[in-house]
Parts: structure tokens; C-alpha cells; sequence
């Protein structure tokens, strides 16, 4: 599962608690949230976002909390990811 409609400078798979990956996903990662543009998003509280950075570095995010934003009229859907850094 990718999704095409936000390309972004970063790049971030999610992990299942289970361990299944989901991913790549092209978004802005922000200070503790990302917007993922991807209307079937299998996320929540408890999973883990990875953060490829350029160079081969992976950030890793203990994922919070996840809400769905419907289209509306100039907004593709999307879900927001938070998070908070794993120590």
C-alpha cells in the first residue's frame, strides 16, 4: 500500500504491532505528527512509524494516536499520525 497523491520530501512506513510493514508513504514529517494521504490507513496507538532519512539514518516514532480527516473541498483525505520518540 503507497500512496502517490502527497509527494514529500520524506518517507515513512508504518509497523504493525504484529510486525506487518505498511508502506512507503511520501508525506512532510513534522514535529511529532505526519499527514498521510491514504484513505485505507490500517494505523493506530501502539505501532511504529519509520522516518527514512537521506543517507540510510531511520528515525523511529511510537505511534499515539491516529484521526481520519474526510475530503473536503481543497483537502485530499487523510490521516494525521502522532507520535512520540521511542527511547
Amino acid at each position: 500500500m503507497t500512496n502517490t497523491l502527497n509527494p514529500g520530501a520524506d518517507t515513512v512506513y508504518i509497523i504493525r504491532i504484529d510486525g506487518t510493514r505498511l508502506g512507503p508513504f511520501q508525506t512532510q514529517v513534522e514535529p511529532n505528527k505526519a499527514l498521510i494521504y491514504e484513505v485505507t490507513l490500517n494505523a493506530g496507538a501502539g505501532d511504529t512509524l519509520e522516518h527514512h532519512r537521506e543517507g540510510g539514518a531511520v528515525d523511529k516514532y511510537l505511534i499515539t494516536n491516529t484521526h481520519f480527516q474526510p475530503q473536503m473541498t481543497t483537502v485530499a483525505a487523510h490521516y494525521t499520525v502522532r507520535w512520540r520518540q521511542e527511547g
